[in-house]
């Protein structure tokens, strides 16, 4: 009897949790919206079209698997970069392929979106990166009315490229135009002519629906946005009118996280990095001593004997005493810069490729600075000989925290 309560009252406290998250609608804007409160980096080639489009590197090497096909989005992540490419607008057929190259564009995987979520009637009409997990999620979407697939369209997949297996992949009819995500959730929709409008909030990690919401018009834009210590998602419909939604639940209302560069201070000028917590862990790197004043490594967990950094790609454990820290926050600052999204910070280009290397990746609703300044497109982030930069676009200017 004890047991089958007990059972009942752990069942009831998980399904609050599950309900706790959740979108809830703050504000309809309408039609009459600034521009200043949208920044539209999730779909830069315009709001009008279906799919995204975004090429910030023209130069990426083929592979023969794509030498037929047309580049759709090249784009910086943190293991260099990622393009997606398909056969031209015009051909019946379709074929979509990403392919990831490292820092110095040299190709490091090719995947077939296709091959790999079994359609090829569908296409792909939004990609993203997650670099902490390493998870490519894409749709397939119908590229038409839903009736002329049978309702087998615009299905949502993650894909983990490390382990080259599909995560999850969500029901029919559930994700077309682009889509974002953050550290828990991916928010889409699923909308056309003459059909049923919604707007989803899915578990990063299982596909788990947890909000479905009816919406008048499909959605033809969405974003993450942060004001007053809140997370919302800022959405606009296909008549153009504006949605905000607070997002609640997980600990997306705990306190943000802080920008923070680590390096070593020990005697020797390096920190080994393990793979756990233990001096007879596995050796993955070095945790080095400031270079032209700035670190190597990024703050993800700070511990009494071990903090968890990040160095390059890699994740793993550095002996707490012998690690120091800089920030570009102290509080005095009148404006506070916070992660828009997940986002690139950059270092400077000392190649003059004309393009800055991405130094790390943020979660959205990362705190990165009070102290800044502006130069053109980004917000300089200033040590005493190297610098970082974040893009004016991925951030949001806060007054105060």
């Amino acid at each position: 009897m004890k047991l089958r309560v007990f059972c009942l009252v752990a069942f009831s406290m998980l399904m609050g949790v599950i309900s706790a998250q959740k979108l809830t609608l703050n504000k309809r804007v309408g039609a009459n919206w600034k521009s200043s409160e949208v920044s539209m980096k999730n779909k830069p080639n315009g709001i009008i079209y279906r799919l995204r489009e975004d090429i910030q590197c023209e130069d990426l090497p083929r592979v023969p698997e794509v030498e037929n096909l047309i580049v759709m989005i090249a784009e910086p992540i943190d293991l260099g970069w990622l393009a997606l490419y398909r056969l031209p607008l015009s051909d019946s057929k379709y074929n979509f392929v990403v392919v990831l190259y490292n820092h110095d564009k040299k190709p490091t995987q090719t995947i077939n979106l296709c091959d790999i979520s079994n359609n090829r009637y569908c296409e792909v009409q939004d990609v993203r990166w997650d670099g902490e997990n390493q998870f490519l999620m894409f749709n397939m979407a119908c590229p038409s009315y839903a009736s002329e697939v049978k309702g087998k369209g615009s299905k949502l997949h993650c894909y983990d490229v490390a382990k080259k297996r599909m995560v999850w992949e969500t029901d029919w009819l559930t994700s077309n135009d682009i889509f974002t995500f953050d550290d828990q959730f991916v928010y889409c929709s699923y909308g056309f002519t003459n059909e049923k409008d919604y707007l989803f909030m899915l578990d990063k990690f299982t596909g788990k629906v947890y909000s479905k919401i009816p919406m008048t018009k499909k959605v033809e834009y969405m974003e993450l946005n942060f004001k007053d210590d809140k997370k919302q998602l800022y959405v606009v419909d296909y008549d153009n009118h504006l949605f905000i939604y607070d997002v609640v639940g997980g600990s997306l209302n705990a306190v943000p996280k802080m920008f923070t560069v680590v390096y070593a201070t020990s005697s020797d000028g390096f920190l080994n990095l393990r793979e756990s917590p233990s001096t007879s862990s596995k050796i993955l790197g070095r945790l080095n001593s400031k270079s032209h004043d700035l670190g190597n490594g990024v703050l993800l967990q700070n511990g009494e004997q071990w903090s968890r950094v990040r160095i390059g790609n890699t994740e793993g454990y550095v002996y707490t005493k012998y690690m120091g820290k800089q920030t570009w926050f102290d509080g005095k600052g009148a404006s506070v810069l916070v992660a828009r999204d997940n986002i690139n910070v950059y270092s400077e280009d000392f190649s003059d490729s004309g393009r800055m290397p991405v130094f790390t990746t943020l979660k959205a609703g990362t705190v990165i600075a009070d102290r800044f300044s502006d130069e053109g497109e980004y917000y300089r982030l200033a040590t005493g000989h190297d610098c970082l930069f974040v893009k004016k676009s991925d951030v949001v200017v806060n007054k105060k925290l």
